[in-house]
Protein backbone atom coordinates (compact mmCIF):
# COMPACT_ATOMS: atom_id res chain seq x y z
CA UNK A 1 0.00 0.00 0.00
CA UNK A 2 2.86 2.55 0.92
CA UNK A 3 4.40 1.73 -2.32
CA UNK A 4 1.44 2.39 -4.45
CA UNK A 5 1.04 5.69 -2.36
CA UNK A 6 4.45 6.69 -3.04
CA UNK A 7 3.71 6.08 -6.97
CA UNK A 8 0.90 7.88 -6.98
CA UNK A 9 2.65 10.96 -4.98
CA UNK A 10 5.49 10.80 -7.38
CA UNK A 11 3.70 10.75 -10.50
CA UNK A 12 1.31 13.82 -9.08
CA UNK A 13 4.60 15.83 -8.22
CA UNK A 14 6.04 15.27 -11.88
CA UNK A 15 2.89 16.17 -13.35
CA UNK A 16 2.74 19.50 -11.27
CA UNK A 17 6.64 19.77 -11.74
CA UNK A 18 6.52 19.79 -15.84
CA UNK A 19 3.49 21.83 -16.50
CA UNK A 20 4.52 24.43 -18.20
CA UNK A 21 1.12 25.96 -19.17
CA UNK A 22 1.01 27.10 -15.40
CA UNK A 23 3.27 29.66 -15.98
CA UNK A 24 2.70 31.19 -19.55
CA UNK A 25 2.24 35.33 -19.69
CA UNK A 26 0.55 37.08 -22.22
CA UNK A 27 3.13 39.68 -23.84
CA UNK A 28 1.00 40.88 -26.74
CA UNK A 29 0.97 40.31 -30.60
CA UNK A 30 0.38 36.53 -30.14
CA UNK A 31 4.03 36.44 -28.33
CA UNK A 32 4.35 35.03 -24.88
CA UNK A 33 6.54 33.97 -22.34
CA UNK A 34 6.25 30.52 -20.79
CA UNK A 35 8.37 29.58 -17.84
CA UNK A 36 9.35 25.95 -17.26
CA UNK A 37 12.00 25.94 -14.87
CA UNK A 38 15.86 26.54 -16.59
CA UNK A 39 13.55 26.10 -20.24
CA UNK A 40 11.87 29.33 -20.20
CA UNK A 41 11.77 30.97 -23.03
CA UNK A 42 9.63 33.53 -25.45
CA UNK A 43 7.54 32.24 -27.87
CA UNK A 44 5.09 33.63 -31.21
CA UNK A 45 2.10 31.29 -31.68
CA UNK A 46 -0.24 31.45 -34.90
CA UNK A 47 -3.04 30.24 -32.46
CA UNK A 48 -5.00 30.73 -29.28
CA UNK A 49 -3.44 27.80 -27.40
CA UNK A 50 -0.27 28.58 -26.63
CA UNK A 51 0.60 24.82 -27.11
CA UNK A 52 3.60 25.43 -28.77
CA UNK A 53 5.11 28.36 -31.33
CA UNK A 54 7.84 29.57 -32.84
CA UNK A 55 10.98 30.13 -30.56
CA UNK A 56 11.63 33.65 -30.52
CA UNK A 57 13.81 33.83 -27.72
CA UNK A 58 15.23 30.86 -26.75
CA UNK A 59 16.02 29.13 -22.77
CA UNK A 60 16.96 30.32 -20.23
CA UNK A 61 15.31 33.73 -20.21
CA UNK A 62 16.19 35.44 -17.13
CA UNK A 63 14.49 38.92 -16.90
CA UNK A 64 12.43 40.11 -19.77
CA UNK A 65 10.01 43.42 -20.22
CA UNK A 66 7.23 44.49 -22.58
CA UNK A 67 4.92 47.29 -24.10
CA UNK A 68 2.14 47.57 -26.96
CA UNK A 69 5.41 47.57 -29.71
CA UNK A 70 8.40 45.79 -28.11
CA UNK A 71 9.52 43.01 -26.25
CA UNK A 72 13.15 42.68 -24.38
CA UNK A 73 14.25 40.31 -23.00
CA UNK A 74 18.35 38.89 -21.04
CA UNK A 75 18.94 35.26 -21.49
CA UNK A 76 21.80 32.55 -20.68
CA UNK A 77 22.45 30.99 -24.13
CA UNK A 78 25.46 28.51 -22.75
CA UNK A 79 24.71 26.88 -19.32
CA UNK A 80 28.26 25.77 -19.18
CA UNK A 81 30.27 28.89 -20.29
CA UNK A 82 26.76 31.31 -19.01
CA UNK A 83 26.91 33.25 -21.98
CA UNK A 84 24.38 36.48 -21.13
CA UNK A 85 22.75 37.64 -24.35
CA UNK A 86 19.73 40.23 -25.26
CA UNK A 87 17.12 40.17 -27.31
CA UNK A 88 15.24 43.88 -28.81
CA UNK A 89 11.95 42.05 -30.53
CA UNK A 90 9.50 44.13 -32.40
CA UNK A 91 6.37 42.68 -32.24
CA UNK A 92 5.04 45.22 -35.38
CA UNK A 93 7.56 43.63 -37.85
CA UNK A 94 7.13 40.15 -36.66
CA UNK A 95 10.81 39.44 -37.70
CA UNK A 96 13.11 36.63 -35.74
CA UNK A 97 15.29 38.99 -33.62
CA UNK A 98 19.34 38.33 -33.43
CA UNK A 99 21.18 38.19 -30.04
CA UNK A 100 22.87 41.30 -28.96
CA UNK A 101 25.70 41.69 -26.35
CA UNK A 102 25.05 43.95 -23.47
CA UNK A 103 26.71 47.47 -25.44
CA UNK A 104 24.65 46.76 -28.83
CA UNK A 105 21.64 46.14 -26.59
CA UNK A 106 21.91 49.52 -24.54
CA UNK A 107 22.80 51.31 -27.88
CA UNK A 108 20.01 49.96 -29.55
CA UNK A 109 17.03 51.03 -26.75
CA UNK A 110 18.69 54.68 -26.96
CA UNK A 111 18.37 54.62 -30.64
CA UNK A 112 14.56 53.43 -30.18
CA UNK A 113 14.08 55.92 -27.35
CA UNK A 114 12.66 52.67 -26.11
CA UNK A 115 11.96 53.16 -21.76
CA UNK A 116 11.87 49.98 -20.67
CA UNK A 117 13.37 47.81 -17.94
CA UNK A 118 14.42 44.00 -17.75
CA UNK A 119 12.67 42.68 -14.93
CA UNK A 120 13.33 38.93 -13.35
CA UNK A 121 11.26 36.30 -15.15
CA UNK A 122 8.42 35.04 -13.09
Amino acid sequence: MKKILLVAVALSLQSYLYDHTNNIEELGSNYYYMGDGRESQILLSRNEKRSGGQTVVPEEVTHYAFNSEYIIARNIQNRINKEVKFWIIDKRQGTQPVALDSTEFYIELQKLNLNLKLQTRK
